[in-house]
Order: structure tokens, then C-alpha cells, then sequence
């Protein structure tokens, strides 16, 4: 049986191990946590002490969009291939972003590629 856990307390005992030198199987024992379940927190933990700042009872309604959706973009009076395109184009920049970079430019002058991270994607 799956159990979900509060991050709260992912991050209350991660600390308790990673920065006050407690025991992680007594920890876990303790807690009734599976072992190779706290030993993932923790490899979590150290890569990046803020992953569990997030809180689970947040709801959907508490994010925010970057760039807020166009509810105003004509999609009902497009065509079938006019709609095909956009998607295309929409497809194109998600794969661009998960890669790493975007196109600045277009049409008839000269695209530059431009790197979103400075780390080796590679």
C-alpha cells in the first residue's frame, strides 16, 4: 500500500540527518518510514536543500502562469491546417525550452539561438 507523507516532515527529518548527524535508520525506524523511502528524501535533500518547501496541501488555484494564457486568440475561427501549424509551433518551442534555449528572430532575418543555462546540457 502506497502512503504519502507531508513535506514538512520530509524536511524536518532530513535535517534532523543531514545537518544534525542523527542516525538515518533509527530515524526512520522511529518514524515508521521505509527505509530506501528516507534514504531517497535524503539523496533529494542534498542535491537540493529546498525540494521539499513545497507544500503538498497547496491547490492548483495557488500557481500562477509565467505568461498567462491568451483566452482571446481566435482558435474557433481558424482552420483544421491553421490549427495544425499552431500546434506545430507551440510543439516546436516546448521541445526548444526542455532543451535549453530559445530562437530570437525570425522570418527573413537571421535566428540567433540563445542558451537559457549556462551549464552543459550534453
Amino acid at each position: 500500500m502506497s502512503r504519502t507523507y507531508n513535506n514538512k516532515l520530509k524536511k524536518k527529518l532530513c535535517i534532523e540527518v543531514c545537518v544534525h548527524g542523527k542516525s538515518t535508520i533509527k530515524t526512520a525506524e522511529s518514524n515508521g518510514i521505509p527505509i530506501k523511502t528516507f534514504e531517497k528524501w535524503i539523496t533529494s535533500f542534498n542535491k537540493d536543500p529546498h525540494c521539499f518547501d513545497f507544500d503538498n496541501s497547496s491547490s492548483i488555484n495557488d500557481f500562477h502562469l509565467a505568461f498567462p494564457l491568451n483566452n482571446n486568440f481566435p482558435y474557433d475561427d481558424m482552420s483544421n491546417e491553421e490549427l495544425k501549424i499552431q500546434l506545430m509551433k507551440k510543439d516546436i518551442e516546448i521541445q526548444r525550452l526542455k532543451k535549453g534555449y530559445s530562437v530570437e528572430g525570425g522570418g527573413m532575418d537571421q535566428k540567433v539561438f540563445v542558451s537559457l543555462s549556462k551549464k552543459n546540457m550534453k
